[in-house]
């Protein structure tokens, strides 16, 4: 096997260094992120129905949600620091477009962060059903809306010059492009089943199994749209499509993941085994769709121009600083996760 021809060692070392951190964090981060999206969805769609407190999943994610925000929020910071190395100008054009939208982002995510916080107090739990419906909404839209912004960023950093300057000419707030929304989709929709599986775990670990069919439905559910919604996308963007081992490999790993949910589906409680086997083929899977997503964006855009700042880059020595910062970082999040773990109680189930 020819090393050379493997993403992301087919550029040269101080490229293929910052590709190969990039998309490491960045997968860290879409694990999180996956667990927010799927689970603050699921919340606004159970407070919407009325029934906020009538499953152990929906206590889980409730009590749970806080937390998770935070540590996507923490590790998100990693993959936003080394895209700005890797892509400059394209992802910076992509902001300063994007204007006023791309700047309230920060805005939204601390308003999202605590109406979580919001939402599980047992004061919320008593208040008019109209209030709670609207704060679950608020709560979904404040994550679909930064999910949304970020899919137009990465679709602009892919435009040409001439693309960028009639953008701008044209005075529009909002970019247009077809492949928002399945690009979208792909990602969204593929967040059910990561949630599915981290949650399964909490679950099975709480020995809380009456779940166990919805949370399988709603795996299955989110990697079948997922998978429809890549296939348009696909189609849209063909010209910079790769077809090579890391879209095949995601692919056939949706397809075990799929297999090993639709297995679930028929037992009564969340097998150890089955979420094992789905803790290794769904990490696998959003690896490798992550190595697929910035070959699409590096098809569009020439990096050979930036070579030589990432050389410059790579020579400031940083990355011990990084490495540093990066395991006691590591290190918190899981002390925290610890002391979360030690005074769990959990929601009280309604029963009426």
């Amino acid at each position: 096997m020819n090393l050379a021809a493997i993403f992301p060692f087919d550029y040269p070392l101080p490229t293929a260094f910052y590709l190969f951190w990039y998309v490491l964090t960045l997968v860290i981060h879409v694990v999180f992120m996956n667990y927010v999206l799927g689970g603050i969805t699921y919340l606004g769609l159970s407070t919407l129905a009325g029934r906020p407190n009538r499953n152990q999943l929906a206590l889980m994610l409730r009590d749970w949600m806080p937390f998770a925000i935070g540590v996507a929020i923490t590790a998100g910071v990693a993959p936003l620091l080394f895209i700005q190395i890797l892509y400059q100008k394209a992802f910076y054009t992509a902001n300063l477009l994007l204007f006023h939208r791309w700047m309230i982002i920060l805005p939204i995510l601390i308003v999202g962060f605590y109406l979580a916080y919001l939402l599980k107090t047992k004061m919320v739990a008593n208040w008019p059903y109209i209030v709670r419906v609207l704060l679950g909404l608020a709560s979904f839209a404040c994550f679909a809306f930064i999910a949304y912004s970020w899919t137009e960023n990465y679709l602009l950093s892919m435009e040409t010059q001439q693309q960028w300057s009639e953008f701008y000419g044209s005075d529009a707030i909002v970019y247009q492009n077809k492949a928002i929304l399945p690009r979208l989709g792909v990602w969204f929709l593929g967040a059910f089943a990561t949630m599915s599986m981290l949650v399964g775990w909490q679950l099975w670990y709480k020995g809380q199994h009456q779940n166990v069919k919805l949370v399988s439905i709603i795996a299955i559910v989110g990697l079948l749209a997922s998978g429809a919604c890549g296939f348009v996308y696909k189609g849209m963007v063909s010209d910079h499509f790769p077809s090579g081992p890391f879209l095949y490999i995601g692919i056939a790993c949706g397809g075990v993941q799929l297999l090993l949910w639709l297995a679930q589906l028929t037992r009564p409680k969340f097998s150890g085994m089955l979420l094992s086997l789905l803790s290794v083929f769904c990490p696998l899977a959003i690896i490798a769709m992550t190595v697929v997503r910035e070959k699409v964006r590096l098809a569009a855009i020439d990096l050979e121009p930036l070579y030589p700042l990432h050389k410059q880059a790579m020579g400031i020595a940083g990355i011990v600083c990084f490495l540093f910062f990066f395991i006691l970082n590591a290190g918190l999040i899981l002390y925290c996760f610890r002391l979360v773990k030690k005074n769990w109680i959990g929601g009280e189930l309604d029963t009426e």
